[in-house]
């Protein structure tokens, strides 16, 4: 029997038909489930899993290596393996805002304000909204937080026209859905989502805390209101070791 970092005994592991790292990586994984270890947290070295379990240097390697590999450990250059933090999923669900989808998977939403303003749509926001280039839109830039840590940031455009004063808005906007609903009595019904694969630039990565250069997520996103018109293009950058898109597909028998 031996005493790991957490004063935990562990029986150490027996060869079998389940190969050693495999056992390893299991138990690991078993320890984080049960809140053992925290995201951020740092799990024991190479050395000291090797002394609580009883298998080779290779073994462990294997194993961290492994749930590295899965997002469940993240290894830091010069200061050892600690918990990921775990990604927030995203999947083919009824439209919400970002506020409401972060708040029902137990998470705290927030975002900060980093520009809004009355702009006039180029080419590109033009053909999303169906506007006219030159055609006024409010531009509203947030940095997106999940439990206080940057997420992702995000530009919404909206016609100016179906939306007046909101440039204007000195409040803070927490929901920008909740505040279409209750201000403006438009409620988004329906949007199309587009995802692709980025590195992001240094004015994205010193925003979210990451790298220039890091993997990301890029998604645009067209919203219609319950009359079926045309009131959001949002471009977001999400970070890629926060974030995965989850898709449930069937058979053409189902």
């Amino acid at each position: 029997m031996s005493t790991g970092p957490t004063n935990r005994v562990v029986t150490p592991l027996v060869s079998g038909p389940i190969p050693l790292y495999h056992q390893l990586r299991q138990a690991l994984r078993d320890r984080i489930a049960a809140g053992e270890w925290r995201p951020g947290d740092q799990v024991p070295t190479l050395r000291e899993l090797c002394q609580l379990y009883g298998v080779s240097r290779i073994t462990a390697i294997q194993a961290l290596g492994a749930l590295a590999h899965e997002g469940v450990l993240a290894r830091k250059q010069g200061k050892g393996t600690f918990v990921a933090e775990p990604k927030i999923e995203h999947g083919p669900v009824r439209l919400l805002s970002f506020t409401e989808d972060i708040a029902r998977r137990g998470h705290v939403p927030g975002s900060r304000i980093l520009e809004l303003a009355r702009i006039p749509a180029g080419q590109t926001i033009a053909a999303r909204l169906q506007l006219a280039p030159g055609d006024a839109v409010v531009l509203l830039r947030r940095l997106r937080l999940i439990d206080g840590k940057p997420m992702g940031v995000q530009n919404a455009y909206l016609p100016d026209d179906l939306f007046p004063g909101l440039a204007q808005m000195r409040e803070p906007i927490d929901s920008l859905y909740r505040l279409l609903d209750v201000r403006y009595g438009v409620v988004p019904a329906k949007a199309t989502e587009a995802y692709e694969p980025i590195v992001v630039d240094d004015e994205i990565a010193s925003l979210l805390g990451v790298r220039r250069g890091v993997p990301a997520f890029s998604v645009e996103r067209v919203t219609r209101d319950q009359r079926n018109r045309l009131v959001e293009f949002t471009v977001s950058v999400l970070r890629g070791d926060r974030y995965k898109v989850v898709l449930d597909l069937a058979g053409p028998g189902l």
